[in-house]
């Protein structure tokens, strides 16, 4: 997938802009707020229908205007595509693929990845779980299609099997629920182990040579359960502690990967340098899972530069240049960047 023209409309500070594309590899450079990061954002909100940066709609939208739109054309093995989103200030979404209208976000999702690693990427280490089952659940909802539906069949049953614990429902009615969702989330928690091995082993592999001083790192996947017992007698042994507290204790919505340096969480161990560089790594991993299911996703990288040292910086711009993806990359400092992505074709982005 290539995109050869991105056209901007109404979106945060962007009035009305046209790039047009012929490189691989593309800098978007220039001051602090005069909106580089906006363009990737563009970029990734047609792929996915969210922003990387947590925002509301109307944020989005430029000071007193009623919506934005953004416009993609691309072209990939000589077949041209072209994608376009509007939202407005009520949140109503509007999307076309080749200028016809189409129901669902998801339709533009599955045959356009983007992933785009911004400067709080560290959050996948930092954080919660919701960050890395997040990203396992996109990994896989990109080279598995239909695991969207079976994962909206699970979270389906989880919030019914919530309401119903919190309402005191009678016990054969949350019986009918628990049975659904064992079935729907033993098969959901075997396909993210199935890929959690995968992307785990590429992680460490990649590690070794980002991040040599990790020598000792390990990925633990925590299904959000006992290893001990089946989801089915999870849930008999919770079946008290459910109705208390008006919700289920255990299961796929609880997932999690541990990170360990050695004994200790790498969260705990980690500068904030290491773990942007360790999560850059994870997202080098899901590009090779993508590859390797014919995927050719394209690359936004939000001020890659910032917080990686120059030998690790270059490590990185190596392998973004050794994959086939068109690549777009924002930076503060014009010549730091375009030395180790010397091949790309630089956009001086003004307010």
């Amino acid at each position: 997938m290539f995109i050869t023209k991105l056209n901007i409309h109404n979106f945060r500070n962007i009035l009305y802009k046209d790039f047009y594309f012929k490189n691989k590899i593309n800098i978007f450079h220039g001051e602090n707020g005069v909106g580089k990061t906006s363009i990737l954002e563009a970029i990734h909100l047609t792929a996915s229908g969210k922003s990387f940066r947590k925002s509301a709609t109307k944020s989005l939208i430029n000071f007193k205007k009623k919506d934005f739109t953004i416009f993609l054309e691309t072209v990939n093995n000589q077949t041209k595509k072209s994608f376009s989103i509007n939202k407005n200030i009520n949140g109503k979404f509007k999307a076309k693929i080749n200028n016809k209208s189409i129901a669902k976000q998801s339709e533009i999702t599955t045959v356009f990845p983007v992933i785009s690693i911004d400067p709080e990427v560290y959050r996948l280490v930092d954080y919660g779980p919701l960050y890395r089952r997040n990203y396992l659940d996109w990994l896989v909802f990109h080279v598995k299609h239909d695991y969207m539906s079976l994962w909206k069949n699970t979270y389906k049953c989880i919030k019914q099997l919530n309401f119903l614990y919190k309402h005191k429902a009678p016990q054969n009615e949350i019986y009918f629920w628990e049975e659904n969702f064992s079935n729907f989330a033993e098969e959901l928690n075997l396909i993210r182990m199935q890929y959690f091995t995968l992307v785990s082993n590429e992680i460490k592999k990649m590690s070794s040579i980002m991040q040599s001083e990790l020598s000792d790192l390990s990925l633990i996947f925590k299904q959000g359960w006992s290893n001990e017992y089946t989801l089915k007698e999870q849930l008999i042994i919770d079946k008290e502690k459910n109705r208390l507290y008006g919700q289920l204790q255990h299961g796929p919505h609880k997932m999690d990967i541990q990170i360990k340096d050695g004994k200790q969480q790498a969260n705990q161990t980690l500068s904030r340098g290491q773990k942007k560089l360790l999560s850059i790594i994870f997202y080098m991993a899901y590009i090779e899972i993508l590859i390797q299911n014919e995927k050719q996703p394209i690359l936004c990288l939000d001020d890659l530069d910032a917080e990686l040292d120059s030998n690790k910086l270059s490590k990185a711009a190596s392998y973004f240049i050794s994959t086939n993806s068109q690549i777009f990359i924002t930076s503060v400092l014009k010549e730091k960047i375009s030395n180790v992505f010397p091949q790309a074709e630089l956009f001086h982005v003004k307010r």
